[in-house]
């Protein structure tokens, strides 16, 4: 059975696993890191059993509840992206995904076209903290399987260069992914999740 929870609900619900903490520990928690008097225990358990089920906390508990696991608000609730891949590469590069996709269907490959393919890993990456999992695995995936069958073009020494380190980040950012989405090498609580910024 899959857990459609968002990550930032599995997440909470781990924490307070981890600290073997019961739900009305973790309000007392909470309570003892509240600016303000909250509502009562009982009212509070009946939230956080909301919370941990998936509903977002509003804006007042969630620096809250990051305070209560020792981390900052958008590691464990991310605000929503900013970015737009598909206009940073059609800026970048003048083409759109399917232009690239096709481009990396010929026999040699292209300046613009690694330029694309950079823009896109790195935008990927930067999404680590901000896409749903699933989205992103699949993404990641998809764009890993299209790098890494450029080693069979023609490259220069360079572009084969570059290929392998475009390959190196998009395996990399899917590790990552798989692992957060509870993979069979995962040993320990979800940590926050920070952009893999390629430089």
């Amino acid at each position: 059975m899959t857990d459609d929870r968002p990550a930032w609900a599995r997440r909470i619900a781990a924490e307070r696993q981890a600290r073997d903490w019961s739900q009305r520990d973790a309000v007392r928690a909470l309570r003892a890191h509240a600016p303000t008097e909250l509502p009562s225990e009982d009212s509070m358990i009946r939230e956080w059993k909301r919370w941990e089920s998936g509903q977002t906390p509003n804006d007042f508990y969630q620096p809250i509840i990051a305070t209560v696991f020792g981390t900052v608000t958008h590691a464990l609730f991310p605000a929503p992206s900013r970015r737009d891949g598909e206009k940073e590469i059609l800026a970048a590069s003048g083409m759109e995904t399917l232009e690239i996709v096709s481009r990396l269907n010929r026999s040699d490959v292209d300046g613009a076209t690694l330029d694309a393919l950079r823009i896109t890993t790195d935008r990927l990456c930067s999404e680590y903290p901000f896409m749903p999992s699933g989205q992103l695995i699949i993404e990641g995936r998809q764009w890993l399987r299209r790098v890494v069958e450029l080693h069979t073009k023609s490259l220069t020494l360079a572009q084969h260069r570059e290929v392998l380190a475009l390959s190196g980040w998009l395996a990399l950012l899917v590790g990552c992914v798989e692992y957060d989405m509870g993979g069979p090498a995962r040993r320990r609580v979800d940590t926050p999740r920070r952009p893999l910024a390629r430089h």
